[in-house]
């Protein structure tokens, strides 16, 4: 009933009447002797109580999946579907081309792919598996870093060919980056191209790594891109004359309750191997010797 909001949904769900499942809530309220829904003409929705119970509960379906998914011995008989979130670039240019590796490897596994570059206001509900750009100080997750990139700058031939030398970062100020509208990144990630380069022109503002790609390959600006999306990008070269790098990271996040389900684990060693197979990532510690299992 927490999930759906609906008595109708949760009932098809159960696959029981709207009266037993009505029943057994009415029940289950006088037996902790507090309401844990509040119930108006727009649906079902837990009180304060409701939700707290609501962490046990999800916290003993984690403990039931877990022990069943443990007792399969073949990652094709892994059911059920992995919800993740990752950040647009990594899902554009790593995870939708891997899609074919992990489909093969876990047939029984739904992926469900949700582009997000900000997680921090994210409920836990809401994802198996998250990619985070910056480490989350949400509660009730367990975070690892999985990977180091770097930023820098990147022009098409053509615009180097046709626009002032670039010698220095005050060079810079005569020429237009493509980057990011403002609120579509966290503000430390939003800020590395200001970092980098005081007081860039923007000329293009978007909400995606495509289309900063797309604007700096077709000439019209310079692109601040993680070097391992740049590097591999045809018709693309970094401005070698000066330096802008930054170092970034990114983040393996699990929600706690869902860390030892096998399909879980299982996605989360597929994204691991993507990233230890592309050579503009570095794996963290901890992946790149053993290769480890995330959060085992």
């Amino acid at each position: 009933m927490a999930r759906s909001g609906r008595l109708t949904e949760a009932a098809k769900h159960l696959d029981l009447d709207q009266s037993t499942v009505s029943r057994r809530i009415a029940q289950l309220e006088r037996s902790v002797g507090q309401r844990l829904f509040h119930r108006d003409h727009s649906g079902w929705t837990p009180t304060d109580s409701g939700l707290r119970l609501l962490i046990h509960a999800e916290s003993v379906e984690a403990a039931m999946e877990a022990a069943r998914e443990d007792l399969l011995d073949s990652n094709s008989k892994l059911k059920g579907s992995v919800r993740v979130l990752i950040p647009d670039g990594f899902a554009g240019y790593l995870i939708n081309p891997g899609l074919a590796h992990m489909c093969n490897a876990f047939p029984g596994l739904a992926i469900e792919l949700v582009s997000s570059n900000q997680h921090a206001s994210l409920s836990t509900r809401e994802f198996d598996v998250a990619v985070s750009i910056e480490k989350p100080a949400a509660r009730a997750v367990t975070v690892q870093k999985l990977a180091d990139f770097e930023m820098g700058a990147y022009a098409a031939p053509a615009y180097l060919e046709s626009n002032p030398p670039i010698h220095t970062v005050e060079d810079l100020r005569e020429h237009q980056f493509v980057w990011y509208v403002e609120g579509a990144l966290a503000v430390p990630t939003y800020e590395a191209l200001f970092q980098a380069v005081p007081n860039a022109n923007l000329t293009i503002l978007t909400n995606t790594i495509a289309a900063q790609v797309e604007a700096t390959q077709q000439g019209l600006c310079l692109g601040y891109l993680p070097t391992w999306i740049g590097d591999s990008t045809s018709e693309l070269v970094r401005v070698e004359t000066v330096d802008v790098s930054m170092p970034n990271s990114y983040w393996l996040v699990v929600p706690t309750q869902f860390s030892r389900l096998a399909r879980v684990r299982a996605i989360t060693r597929c994204i691991v191997d993507l990233v230890a197979e592309h050579r503009g990532l570095r794996l963290a510690t901890g992946y790149a010797d053993s290769r480890a299992t995330p959060f085992r």
